[in-house]
């Protein structure tokens, strides 16, 4: 596993439960309970672009599950250079790296929230248009071109999975991620909840066990296609979150109005037709 943040840190745990012994390569220290799951000799701490550490992490392993990213969408859209540096660079390492390891497979992460853009119709399958609003979405496209030319060009094993909206335990609701954690935060605490574009923006949000699940579905399996989306199926509105959430903590909300921001996408359902297949 490269990333163990919110959702690398639950498919370790996922992994762990399937019995797949499983090492951890992370910028930052994991939660106290994924490192009790795979002991200190499989934490590695560090960047995936020092090769000295990416190569003792990949000692071994047979399947790579990519969840490291860089900065969250809002932030890449204010530095995106910065961004990519903290992208690109890490993945192009790894990716080098697996030309010398045919037989090892390499499952990416990717966001099928963003990549997308305004899709034409909905829910949207894999087949459609990439075609990206922000910053954050054509930086994931970028990656998903560089893994696929590997890919055909040197027979990477790689899948990619387009994950959509991701909710659950161990999201962090002071870093602006994830808009459930983040209502039912500052609902909890009184503090008001910027709403844009007046509650109207369509997502499919799934939880974080599920994708887990997925990701572990998929180790070791070679066959069917290369991308393939993972969601829900079912597209909620911010309006029905902020009902959802209200109700659940049991007070109204202070809500600030702002306008919708350019670079959101208005309305995003998933095709998950594919994975259950």
């Amino acid at each position: 596993m490269i990333g163990s943040g919110f959702i690398g840190s639950r498919t370790v745990e996922e992994l762990a439960a399937a019995g797949l012994p499983t090492s951890v390569l992370t910028r930052s220290r994991p939660p106290a309970a994924v490192r009790d799951l795979i002991g200190a000799a499989d934490l590695h701490l560090g960047d995936a672009a020092d090769r000295g550490l990416l190569e003792a992490a990949l000692a071994d392993v047979g399947t790579v599950v990519y969840a490291a990213g860089g900065l969250l969408p809002a932030a890449s859209e204010l530095e995106p250079e910065r961004d990519a540096e903290l992208t690109l660079r890490p993945l192009r390492a790894v990716l080098t790296a697996l030309r010398e390891r045919p037989q090892t497979s390499f499952i990416y992460l990717s966001s099928g929230g963003t990549v997308y853009g305004e899709p034409e119709h909905n829910p949207v399958a894999e087949g459609a248009p990439v075609r990206p609003l922000g910053s954050y979405g054509r930086l994931h496209v970028q990656c998903e071109e560089e893994i696929l030319r590997e890919r055909e060009e040197h027979g990477l094993r790689a899948r990619i999975l387009r994950c959509s909206t991701v909710y659950g335990e161990g999201q962090r609701p002071e870093r602006g991620q994830g808009v459930i954690v983040t209502f039912l935060h500052r609902i909890a605490t009184g503090i008001p909840i910027d709403l844009y574009g007046g509650g109207a923006t369509v997502r499919d949000y799934i939880y974080v066990g599920d994708v887990a699940g997925a990701v572990t579905a998929l180790v070791g399996r070679h066959d069917g296609p290369a991308v393939i989306n993972v969601g829900s199926g079912d597209g909620t509105s911010l309006a029905e979150i902020l009902e959802l959430t209200e109700a659940e903590i049991g007070r109204p909300a202070e809500v600030i109005e702002h306008a919708a921001r350019e670079f959101e996408v208005r309305r995003i359902v998933l095709d998950v037709s594919r994975f259950r297949d």
